[in-house]
C-alpha cells in the first residue's frame, strides 16, 4: 500500500518547483516593468530641466528660446508640447513641458510621462 502512495505521488516536487519558478518570473516580470516606468519618469523630469535650461540659456544669449528648447527636447529623446517665455524688465522666465515615451509600452496603458521645467533670470527685488 504505501509503494501505491508514492509512486502516485511521484513527480509532484517537480511540479511545485516548475510553479515556484514561474510565479517568480512572473514577480520578476512585474518588477522590471515597474522600475521601467519609474525610470521613464525620472527621464521626463531631467529631460524638462534640460530643455528649460538650453532655452533660458538661449533667451539670455538673444536667441529665441522655444525653437532651442525643440531642439533640446530631441536631443534627449523628448518631445516639447509646450514653451512659454514671460519677459519683464531684464528678466525672464522660460516655462517648458515635455513628453517621454514610458518604456516598456503596454497596450491599453499610458504610453507617455509628462514633466514640467522652468529656468530663466529674476532679479531681486531691493
Amino acid at each position: 500500500m504505501n509503494r501505491d502512495v508514492w509512486r502516485s505521488q511521484r513527480g509532484s516536487g517537480t511540479m511545485l518547483i516548475v510553479a515556484v519558478m514561474i510565479a517568480l518570473m512572473m514577480v520578476a516580470a512585474v518588477g522590471a516593468w515597474f522600475s521601467g516606468w519609474l525610470a521613464s519618469g525620472g527621464r521626463a523630469r531631467s529631460a524638462a530641466d534640460l530643455v528649460a535650461i538650453a532655452a533660458a540659456q538661449a533667451q539670455r544669449d538673444g536667441r529665441q528660446a522655444c525653437p532651442t528648447a525643440e531642439l533640446a527636447a530631441a536631443a534627449n529623446d523628448a518631445v516639447l508640447t509646450d514653451c512659454e517665455v514671460t519677459t519683464g524688465w531684464g528678466e525672464f522666465v522660460v516655462d517648458v513641458t515635455v513628453e517621454v515615451q514610458l518604456r516598456p509600452r503596454i497596450a491599453g496603458a499610458p504610453q507617455s510621462a509628462h514633466a514640467e521645467s522652468r529656468a530663466g533670470i529674476v532679479s531681486e527685488p531691493g
